[in-house]
């Protein structure tokens, strides 16, 4: 280990750290940084550009800097733990444990970061929520048990029958929503796109989110339109993107009268699309707008249940949105209609 005491030439810089550390730093399932006294990386995981700690090869948490300057000047190791945003854009934050110990001499430090910040918010997340979907389960549940025991009392009336069993039908078909969109929040609240991120085409991205929604569309007589589109790339989660517009275009349909337009487009401003959804629906009052995105939130619960609503499909929205360092926004007007904007950072443009 005599490489410890020599002073980094930023020519061979690279050359100064063993190649065994490099292997250990990147066999562990964490994130970490050796910094030159500089204040240059000379060496980082691969996920670290996706946590909002570098920028032009130098670290830019002022929190972790000053971490670092404490190692250095008291040559001793320090823990601490710093909170950064996501991304650009949005309330998403992440809270990053970081252990950070003098290396070299000369001032070289090594920055280990573990995200047990967030390991700690979707454990408590998970309980809130298991506590709202008891609640929410309960009335289906409920709705079957009565119509099935009405069904056995009436079974020799066959009209009757029928009524009971299509009650049974819709309360089965609201049941198996409800349990889908539950899964899909979880695996949400489970897992970090940015973890496993991949560069997405927005375009293809609303194009597959439209083709769900097509059969929808057409039973209630309704044109989905595709506005001007931008095809830029983000980073994120495929599956979760397409979710997340998916649900925006769902309730735009759900919630729009008969024979009328919903509309899909994109705005690309300062590096940040906004994927756009508009309907001609009925609006939303500005005493809503604020709660429209909680879990089991429902502006109208009597239309929800008509729709077939569960009221998570905004909270899902709302939860890809700030996932992918972005943020979800509405606009709305009573009689009019409401427009939705996911906006996210830009990866990459790509010139058509």
């Amino acid at each position: 280990m005599g490489w410890l005491n020599k002073k980094p030439d930023e020519t061979v810089e690279l050359n100064l750290i063993p190649t065994s550390l490099i292997a250990t730093l990147n066999s562990l399932n964490r994130e970490s940084i050796i910094l030159h006294t500089s204040g240059k990386i000379l060496f980082s995981t691969e996920k670290i550009a996706l946590l909002n700690l570098v920028n032009n090869e130098k670290i830019s948490s002022e929190e972790l800097l000053a971490l670092v300057r404490v190692v250095r000047r008291t040559g001793t190791t320090q823990e601490g733990s710093i909170e950064v945003a996501r991304g650009p854009i949005g309330q998403g934050k992440r809270e990053l444990q970081i252990t950070a110990a003098l290396i070299s001499q000369d001032g070289m430090v090594l920055v280990i970061i573990d995200d047990e910040g967030e390991k700690q918010r979707v454990d408590a997340v998970r309980r809130d929520f298991i506590t709202n979907i008891s609640h929410e389960l309960k009335t289906p549940i409920q709705a079957l048990s009565l119509n099935s025991d009405a069904l056995l009392e009436v079974k020799n009336e066959p009209e009757r029958v029928v009524a009971f069993a299509n009650k049974i039908k819709m309360q089965t078909a609201r049941l198996n929503d409800l349990v889908r969109e539950i899964i899909n929040l979880s695996k949400l609240q489970d897992s970090d796109p940015l973890d496993m991120a991949h560069e997405i085409e927005i375009a293809d991205v609303i194009r597959e989110a439209i083709n769900q929604c097509e059969a929808m569309a057409e039973a209630r007589k309704i044109e989905v339109e595709i506005g001007d589109i931008n095809n830029c790339t983000v980073i994120g989660n495929r599956e979760q993107l397409v979710m997340a517009v998916h649900n925006l275009v769902e309730n735009a349909i759900n919630y729009s009268a008969e024979s009328t337009h919903v509309s899909v487009s994109t705005k690309v401003s300062d590096n940040i699309v906004e994927i756009l959804v508009k309907d001609q629906g009925i609006g939303i009052l500005d005493e809503n707008l604020d709660r429209i995105f909680e879990r089991f939130y429902r502006v109208d619960p009597a239309r929800s249940r008509a729709t077939g609503g569960t009221g998570l499909g905004l909270s899902i929205v709302k939860h890809v949105s700030k996932n992918h360092g972005g943020e979800v926004k509405v606009w709305s007007s009573l009689g009019v209609g409401s427009t939705f904007a996911i906006r996210l950072p830009i990866a990459k443009e790509k010139v058509e």
